[in-house]
């Protein structure tokens, strides 16, 4: 029985120790993003992501020369708009019906769609955009859901701030973002 459970107890230890190695290894970000080159020229920076801390992300990469939200002057800008969609679907309808059946028991169930989107415009005319979805399910109660405000998950801000490094691999590779860069460079000197 001592055997046994030795066995038992060496399975589940190294069994751990695996796990914990495969942690390590996917910790690492999926995108990563290493600016080379002359730095992109200043933007005019525009958000409607209340955390802040998107700005200081992105000025860490030292893509941009600067990212000035007050200078509304400048020609060219970057936008990053956010926003959260019910996706209307047979899952919220059958779900709404079950849970009015049993008067509010049940939860209902509906799917989510997190959008994030980066627009590079120039004199306010956007000349590409680069799109960013997840999708997930929310349960909120019968009674109380349509006086609920949607508030960001942790999730979704993580989600926001992993899409930084794939937006500018994109926009290193953007023929019309490149062209437009090398633009404002040939006008306007360093």
């Amino acid at each position: 029985m001592k055997m046994c459970r030795f066995a038992v107890a060496s399975c589940l230890l190294s069994v751990a120790a695996v796990s914990h190695s495969f942690a390590q290894d996917t910790e690492a970000a999926i995108f990563n993003y290493t600016h080379e080159g002359k730095a992109y020229p200043p933007v005019f920076f525009v958000t409607n992501v209340e955390d802040k801390s998107i700005k200081e992300k992105l000025e860490e990469y030292k893509a941009f020369t600067a990212l000035d939200d007050k200078a509304v002057g400048l020609p060219i800008g970057v936008r990053v708009l956010k926003g959260h969609r019910t996706k209307q679907d047979g899952t919220q309808f059958s779900s709404l019906m079950l849970s009015a059946s049993t008067l509010g028991i049940i939860p209902v169930v509906s799917n989510k769609e997190f959008k994030v989107r980066y627009d590079v415009f120039v004199q306010g005319r956007s000349i590409e955009s680069f799109e960013y979805m997840m999708d997930s399910t929310d349960v909120n109660n019968f009674w109380t859901s349509a006086y609920k405000e949607h508030q960001t998950t942790p999730t979704e801000e993580q989600f926001l701030l992993d899409t930084l490094p794939q937006f500018l691999n994109e926009l290193s590779k953007s023929d019309i973002s490149q062209e437009t860069f090398a633009e404002y460079w040939e006008y306007f000197g360093e």
